[in-house]
């Protein structure tokens, strides 16, 4: 990916992010803003995301998400003070996960985005997240 695609989409993420941020938080809730991902073929990946198949994501308990192809997404009613666990599957298999808490960030939002470089997860607070699209879905809850 060339470097001006590069930067469009750290434009473009950024630009999400703080809009999430924008329509977000009520003290004991929290939301997590999810970056759509390049419709470029990775250039370098993480094991199983070069893979085939469609990528989604699951926070918690919840249900599986497809990952956003387009607008960004914003994931309501998270709870602020607890730890959260994030997968990531391609073609339905777990490949990535990890954790975080929303006290590691300076509100009660959170961007998460595929890093267009190797495809590896990362979680950004939304005023320094590096990349996406300018529409927010409607929340999820």
């Amino acid at each position: 990916m060339g470097r001006s695609c590069r930067k469009l989409a750290a434009l473009i993420v950024a630009t999400s992010c703080l809009m999430c941020s924008a329509l977000s938080a009520q003290s004991g809730s929290a939301s997590l803003c999810v970056a759509p991902n390049s419709a470029e073929p990775a250039v370098r990946c993480a094991p199983g995301l070069c893979g085939s198949g469609e990528i989604s994501l699951k926070i918690d308990d919840r249900p599986i998400l497809p990952w956003p192809k387009v607008e960004s997404m914003k994931i309501i009613g998270l709870d602020a003070a607890g730890k959260h666990r994030v997968v990531i599957y391609r073609a339905g298999k777990p490949q990535q996960s990890f954790r975080f808490q929303f006290s590691d960030f300076k509100s009660n939002s959170a961007c998460l985005f595929l890093n267009d470089l190797y495809w590896t997860a990362q979680l950004w607070d939304p005023q320094h997240a590096p990349v996406v699209q300018v529409q927010v879905t409607p929340g999820i809850g």
